[in-house]
């Protein structure tokens, strides 16, 4: 009789990895939705703003770390490379999403201007005017940090999809962003806004997707 024990079934092993790799996915979706919920619940009267980016951003921003290390530690390695990309993927379509809005704006073609928003945030979640140079970097943070946010949300969920898929989820962003724009930080949504909005969310969604399509192991 053989004293070997008998080896642990393949399939129970996928099944274990299917279920962390779920339950870190809609953790980190969570994470990453914080800074865009601020902004719905405080458009429509719910919640202030502050409260949600003060006391749950830094949470959100170490949940997301602790799902990394996790992820790390059980090897869970789809979730841990999507998280990965998403982070520094999202950070460039940011990026790119501001580079391509600045020559619109200065073009003069459209009366508009993409960046005014950015302090009057910052005021929102500080308390100080938007003129001072608190509201203005706070703004900025916030900024990129939905960016960051809403990036992460893609790529733990979508991974390796169609680049258009992540073209599909900014316009997304852009319907939900001048919906809540109005009432948020008190700025008229004319033609021209919508415009600039449309090129900007349309290029942060191309760059998010090329890389994530690149990038992210299928």
């Amino acid at each position: 009789m053989s004293d070997e024990s008998p080896a642990p079934s393949p399939d129970g092993n996928d099944e274990r990895h299917s279920g962390q790799r779920l339950w870190l996915t809609v953790i980190a979706v969570v994470c990453g939705s914080v800074s865009g919920v601020a902004l719905l619940l405080h458009a429509a009267g719910l919640l202030r703003m502050y409260f949600l980016v003060d006391f749950l951003g830094p949470v959100s921003l170490v949940g997301l770390l602790l799902c990394g290390v996790y992820a790390r530690q059980v090897h869970a390695d789809v979730f841990l490379q999507r998280l990965l990309v998403g982070a520094w993927a999202s950070l460039v379509a940011t990026l790119a999403y501001d580079i391509a809005r600045y020559p619109l704006w200065k073009s003069g073609v459209f009366d508009f201007n993409p960046f005014r928003a950015h302090p009057l945030f910052g005021e929102l979640i500080t308390g100080q005017p938007a003129a001072t140079w608190t509201a203005f970097l706070v703004g900025w943070i916030y900024h990129f940090w939905n960016g960051f946010g809403f990036g992460v949300m893609y790529t733990v969920v979508a991974g390796p999809a169609h680049w258009w898929y992540a073209v599909i989820w900014a316009l997304f962003l852009e319907v939900a962003w001048l919906v809540a724009l109005p009432s948020v930080v008190n700025l008229t949504v004319g033609v021209d806004a919508i415009a600039v909005s449309l090129i900007g969310h349309g290029i942060y969604g191309v760059v998010l997707g090329l890389l994530s399509q690149r990038f992210i192991r299928k």
